[in-house]
């Protein structure tokens, strides 16, 4: 498809206000985390070089997640009078936001199962209707990259309660209401990971729900200080960048040569502390690149918008159900020619499924819930806001 008529297909997107620090964010966080779930197919030396490159695009999600929630979270709390129904006017804002794309796909791999697998049954897949796939141990085969959604899921369930019961039960205000849970769960969650390796727990828990909290939060602790503090969040945002970007050189370095080595303390307890310190250390900075001044920051934009479907498409649905059952050996037995046919269509499908959901089911639906009235007042109006969803 011409890139002219990309531009025209998102020309309404285009023209929003939106942050555009943020969007290359997002990009890379999503390209990134395609790339990683991609290169299987590679020789081991390209397995070998990309990780070389790799980053975590998925931790960058959790972080920018809670500072952009966070900040609609703190902005109505400030701005209204909290209540179990302003509570739930956030919960209802935020499901609409993230559950019907997620269900259309959940559904989409549910059927394409029991097509596929004589041996499926619902009640196999069920638990990921819930997202209780990875609450006490780690996500299976069937949608394994919905890991990510569960753990947003449960912190916005369970965070934005305990914030509220604080105040409307204990009477704090809601700064120190968020600092003080924002505290908690940093604390608890780094000393949760830090009893997995001081009792030597061989488990899996880096998809787990209660050790992946934290993340999110050093995003809602950035929001925190942007709002209260923004004299400081503004004061000096590209040394901060700078810093931001050395904690992932030295983490990157470390990790492929050794040179500080790396064990078990820093790999259970540290590294996702240290990948969401450096990503919050960005935010100041990106926050304020409003614009772009090339066009190729159309694309950028774009990748963005569609990140989500990209996320939700790119691996189990496209990867797992298309393209490995495609037969590939009967057309050639030429590798060299499967693995860029694979890794093309990897990719082009990812992007065609991905603009195609989202405008045709994820934007109608976010529009359909900025029209709807469950609280009016607190529904974002001015264009910015689009980009905070």
């Amino acid at each position: 498809m011409p890139l002219i008529n990309i531009y025209s297909l998102f020309s309404d997107e285009l023209k929003n206000n939106r942050i555009f620090g943020l969007d290359i964010l997002r990009f890379v966080a999503i390209i990134t985390v395609v790339i990683d779930h991609g290169k299987f197919i590679f020789p081991k030396k390209i397995i070998e070089f990309h990780n070389y490159i790799r980053i975590d695009g998925v931790t960058i999600f959790f972080v920018l997640s809670g500072f952009l929630i966070g900040g609609i979270l703190i902005k109505q709390l400030e701005k209204n009078t909290p209540s179990f129904r302003l509570l739930l006017d956030f919960w209802i804002k935020r499901w609409f936001r993230t559950l019907p794309t997620y269900i259309l796909i959940l559904s989409i791999l549910t059927i394409c199962y029991s097509i596929q697998d004589p041996s499926f049954s619902f009640q196999k897949i069920s638990k990921y209707y819930y997202f209780c796939q990875n609450l006490f141990y780690p996500t299976d085969v069937y949608f394994g990259e919905s890991w990510s959604l569960s753990v947003e899921e449960w912190f916005y369930l369970t965070v934005p309660f305990l914030i509220f019961i604080l105040i409307i039960f204990f009477k704090l205000k809601p700064k120190n209401s968020i600092l003080f849970i924002a505290l908690f769960i940093l604390f608890s969650v780094t000393l949760l990971r830090y009893n997995l390796y001081s009792e030597k727990k061989d488990i899996d828990f880096h998809h787990q729900v209660i050790f992946r909290l934290d993340s999110i939060m050093y995003g809602v602790v950035g929001a925190y200080i942007n709002y209260y503090y923004s004299k400081y969040w503004n004061k000096f945002p590209f040394a901060l960048f700078i810093t931001g970007i050395l904690i992932f050189l030295t983490q990157k370095l470390c990790s492929i040569t050794n040179i500080v080595p790396v064990g078990d303390f820093y790999n259970i307890v540290l590294e996702y502390s240290l990948t969401s310190l450096a990503t919050l250390l960005l935010l100041p900075y990106l926050s304020n690149v409003k614009k772009s001044k090339y066009k190729i920051g159309n694309i950028v934009t774009i990748i963005s918008l569609i990140s989500y479907s990209m996320y939700l498409t790119h691996m189990t649905l496209i990867k797992g159900m298309i393209l490995k059952n495609i037969p590939w050996t009967d057309f050639t037995t030429n590798y060299n020619i499967i693995i860029p046919a694979f890794y093309f269509l990897y990719w082009s499908l990812t992007f065609i499924f991905s603009i195609t959901i989202y405008k045709l089911y994820e934007l109608p639906i976010t529009n359909l819930r900025d029209k709807l009235s469950f609280n009016k007042k607190n529904i974002p109006n001015n264009k910015t806001d689009f980009n905070l969803n």
